[in-house]
């Protein structure tokens, strides 16, 4: 066994896990939840689409010129440790490990089972429900060990597969988003979705069980809801930095992959939703299922069933990206010995140069999370809110960085006026503006899942002190400030 990681992947490796990562489940079942919420309001669509994609750009492009200055393991570690501190580093860090990463494999792997169901037509044929039937579930547990097994025993395998994936899950959006704009302008069907409107026996289902009419409601609720749906679409850029001691000249190389992949994402999005919006009528895209009977009615059944082929590649291709970082997550606070016995868990094995412990630590909180995902879709957790993973983990992350956003401006004298000043504003407002469209729609979920958090943290901070641990200074006021988190988020939910 050995502590360091090689630098084993190129540029074109770092692109595809921007892209990759971003690019896959997110796209396809959150655009049917897009429609329905804006109905024939196409413009609020792309506006979602459009804005999500350039706040994205700017947390990047910050953490892209960070990139440029600061490298150790784990690049939002290193970042975080360099603006804000040792402590500040390990929280977040440890937030990633625990919450962040295995949170969203999870989502991936049930989203990838999810579409396999559709594409042998089960959820149809056999009446089987593609979001909580047992066939969904255990074919999700099936892709997570796949991954897992793919990534600890053949990193090279996992690269070719990244970027074999990337370039497969472009196809189906492509093709989409071209050939269903120009049809639909062709044959009326854009013009007939854009004046669409809301019909009461026309009821979409949204995350969360919550029932509610096509298109129905202010153009304000539409855009936030939308808005926020966009959000975990956009998620998976960041997996790429905790490759960041893994990738040569990554100094370089980093911030090339970080910025253009971000670029290309938004760009194919947007051209998306507006082929998938022209594709077929309304009725038909913003129900589960939508995304294939469009791509059925668009190019015939055989085509559209191998295109919904290639959507199962783009998810696992996602899935694979993000068990990349998420095998990482735990060796890049174990390297700065913090967190459960890193000794352990920073052992890296000599022959495929894979933190193998990390990896196991990784795959059982995947599963975890797999089952409190679960057992909220199936209503069994809580009857008096949804506790909606994919919307409420990217708002946690986003409160996490606005203090490093903030940090750069006072922080990072050697950097110019855009870098310095204008990028880590602008990134800072797209926190903040994405934190209140969160609340808009989760209300008191917020509350709820930032205690569960704060006392996540609180754990990971009683691993700080130890035999051979270096200590963190004024780690009691970290704890104090947790636990105020807490007594306040527990007063405004009982109150609000």
């Amino acid at each position: 066994m050995e502590n360091q990681l090689k630098r084993k992947y190129g540029l074109l490796m770092a692109m595809c896990m921007v892209v990759g990562t971003v690019i896959g489940s997110g796209i396809f079942f959150r655009n049917e939840e897009i429609i329905t919420y804006v109905g024939g309001r196409m413009w609020i669509g792309v506006a979602a689409w459009a804005l999500g994609g350039l706040i994205t750009l700017a947390f990047a492009y910050v953490l892209a010129t960070l990139a440029t200055r600061h490298e150790k393991v784990g690049g939002l570690v290193d970042y975080s440790e360099a603006m804000l501190g040792k402590t500040y580093g390990y929280i977040l860090g440890w937030f990633m490990a625990t919450v962040f990463y295995p949170s969203m494999t999870g989502t991936l792997a049930w989203v990838s089972a999810r579409f396999t169901v559709e594409l042998f037509g089960w959820h149809t044929n056999h009446g089987v429900n593609q979001v909580l039937s047992g066939e969904t579930w255990a074919i999700a547990l099936f892709y997570l060990v796949m991954i897992y097994t793919i990534n600890g025993l053949s990193p090279k395998l996992s690269e070719k597969f990244q970027v074999s994936g990337t370039f497969i899950k472009l196809v189906p959006l492509l093709i989409m988003g071209v050939v269903g704009t120009i049809v639909g302008l062709v044959n009326g069907v854009t013009l007939e979705n854009f004046n669409f409107t809301p019909i009461a026996d026309l009821v979409g289902t949204g995350i969360g069980g919550r029932q509610f009419v096509v298109g129905d409601g202010t153009a304000i609720n539409a855009f936030f809801y939308a808005f926020v749906a966009t959000a975990f679409a956009y998620l998976g850029w960041d997996c790429v930095i905790n490759l960041n001691s893994e990738i040569r000249d990554s100094k370089k190389n980093l911030p090339r992959a970080l910025v253009a992949g971000s670029i290309i994402i938004m760009l194919v999005y947007v051209l998306y939703f507006l082929g998938i919006f022209g594709s077929e009528q309304i009725a038909v895209t913003a129900v589960p299922g939508g995304t294939r009977d469009a791509f059925i009615s668009l190019f015939s059944p055989v085509a559209g069933t191998v295109l919904v082929a290639f959507i199962v590649c783009s998810c696992l291709g996602t899935l694979n990206g993000l068990t990349v970082a998420t095998q990482r997550s735990f060796y890049a606070i174990s390297v700065r010995n913090t967190g459960p016995n890193p000794e352990v868990v920073k052992q890296v094995d000599s022959k495929t140069n894979v933190p193998n412990n990390s990896t196991l630590i990784s795959m059982f909180l995947v599963a975890v999370w797999m089952l409190v995902i679960f057992a909220n879709a199936n209503g069994t957790i809580f009857s008096w809110f949804s506790l909606n993973v994919t919307n409420l983990v990217p708002i946690v992350f986003n409160a996490l960085f606005f203090p490093l956003y903030i940090a750069v401006m006072i922080k990072q004298t050697d950097f110019g006026v855009f870098n310095r000043f204008i990028a880590p504003f602008l990134a800072a407002a797209g926190a903040a503006f994405f934190m209140f469209a969160v609340w808009f729609r989760e209300r008191n979920s917020i509350f709820v899942f930032m205690i569960v958090s704060a006392v996540l943290s609180i754990i990971g901070l009683l691993f700080t002190y130890g035999k051979g641990k270096e200590p963190m200074k004024n780690v009691e006021y970290y704890i104090a400030g947790l636990c105020g988190i807490i007594a306040i988020s527990a007063i405004v939910l009982f109150l609000v």
